[in-house]
């Protein structure tokens, strides 16, 4: 069973690119196991930079949690290491889930297919009081999926128009909007708006599925092959291809 239902896809298309969403209590017990999450840093294939570690938006040297492996550009986990920066408060972030898991590959996939834009799945793994990111912008729109633990979350509603390009943001203007995400919970989050999230109570995990801002070319490339002749329509239908 998908965690996106075709219900939790509309309730997306509706609010894109205008507001936020969160969905209570969607999704199946069976769906919120976070252990295989946890088992992955000792995986065979796991390496950096699949696996990186982040504390308020700073990142420890490489070699603090890796290991050469010889002829490679990639370094191997040290799962040691990795748990003692762990209890140091650091957060375990898992970038292209859908390289390692046929479950989250099929997620991606119902993404990309909805939205007809490029979708990546991360995970992150955060310590009771402790925030792996500060305060920033993601150039994508944003699906989280809580599987474990709460997680206190502050959102900022832009006063103008988003900034669609990602950075760090330290002093966001806008409606600031507070709310925790429990297991089971999903939130969508437009591209360009500034949020951080801090572990409610104990141990927080969860999924994020980042789906691409069209790049300017796909819309121009949209405009050049419409079947429409007034050119309002041929906008029009570029914008819904495109799900802008």
């Amino acid at each position: 069973m998908s965690m996106l239902s075709p219900a939790v896809l509309g309730h997306i298309s509706q609010c894109w690119n205008e507001r936020h969403w969160i969905g209570s209590g969607g999704l199946p017990p069976e769906r919120l196991d976070a252990e295989w999450l946890l088992r992955l840093a000792g995986a065979s294939g796991m390496h950096w930079p699949y696996l990186t570690l982040v504390k308020s938006s700073l990142q420890p040297a490489v070699k603090d949690f890796s290991t050469d492996i010889p002829g490679y550009r990639q370094r191997g986990i040290d799962t040691e290491r990795v748990a003692q920066l762990v209890a140091d408060g650091y957060t375990m972030k898992y970038q292209r889930l859908e390289d390692f898991d046929d479950a989250i590959r099929a997620e991606v996939h119902e993404l990309q297919a909805h939205f007809g834009l490029v979708t990546t799945a991360y995970g992150f793994i955060t310590p009771a009081e402790s925030r792996g990111l500060s305060f920033h912008r993601d150039a994508s729109h944003v699906v989280v999926i809580q599987l474990e633990g709460h997680k206190a979350w502050n959102i900022v509603r832009p006063s103008g128009a988003a900034d669609p390009n990602a950075g760090l943001e330290s002093d966001p203007q806008g409606e600031h909007i507070d709310f925790v995400l429990s297991p089971g919970d999903l939130l969508y989050l437009p591209h360009g708006w500034p949020h951080c999230a801090r572990t409610a109570s104990g141990r927080s995990v969860h999924l994020t599925f980042t789906i691409a801002r069209p790049h300017p070319s796909a819309l121009a490339a949209e405009l050049l092959v419409g079947e429409q002749t007034d050119p309002e329509a041929v906008l029009a239908q570029a914008v819904h291809r495109l799900g802008i």
